[in-house]
């Protein structure tokens, strides 16, 4: 056995595996690249959630006017203004309201907006909030009520300089600071347009 061939032995020199060296610029690589998405993952979800937000509300609004067409009772009667929705732009109240106007003055007044009676307070979520609410010539308003009355439904937009025949709302989200921006039209037409 004197004659094996020097090929047919292990080689125990060889050695296998990563340097020291190897081993930290991996990691680093990797770190970095975890660090790259989650960034573009926070930025992502958040316009995501923006954009979901934008839906939500046009959503509620049709439930609003769904509701006056299918003459929905609030409690236990049919309200007379029809049902509505009511938008601050106030950054502290970030919610709006989906509301029945009982007394048909076509805005939210006192116990027209009882959750236990049919009405819905919808809660921003964090880090969103409406941004502005203004006319089509530039003018911003505080604050808007839109009501659908049946069985059409009319269509008011109701704001502090009176009937209009069209609104935007845009939602702004506070970390990248995009916008989204939903329209609603004297006709009734909901549509977010950016």
């Amino acid at each position: 056995m004197i004659g094996i061939s020097k090929y047919c032995m292990k080689n125990t020199d060889n050695k296998k595996g990563f340097s020291l060296i190897e081993l930290v610029i991996s990691v680093s690589i990797i770190s970095l690249l975890a660090t790259i998405f989650l960034a573009n993952y926070h930025n992502i979800n958040q316009r995501t959630d923006l954009a979901m937000t934008a839906q939500t509300l046009v959503s509620d609004i049709r439930f609003a006017q769904s509701n006056a067409l299918g003459l929905i009772k609030y409690g236990e009667e049919i309200p007379g203004g029809g049902w509505g929705i009511f938008i601050s732009a106030n950054p502290e109240d970030r919610q709006y309201i989906i509301f029945a106007d009982t007394d048909s003055n076509r805005e939210v007044s006192f116990n027209e907006d009882e959750l236990s009676f049919g009405a819905r307070t919808v809660v921003l979520p964090e880090k969103i909030s409406i941004d502005e609410i203004y006319l089509d010539s530039g003018t911003v308003v505080s604050d808007v009520n839109i009501v659908f009355l049946p069985p059409d439904p009319v269509t008011y937009i109701i704001t502090q300089f009176g009937d209009t025949s069209a609104i935007n709302i845009r939602l702004k989200e506070s970390i990248n600071n995009t916008t989204k921006t939903v329209r609603v039209n004297f006709l009734g037409l909901v549509e977010v347009i950016d």
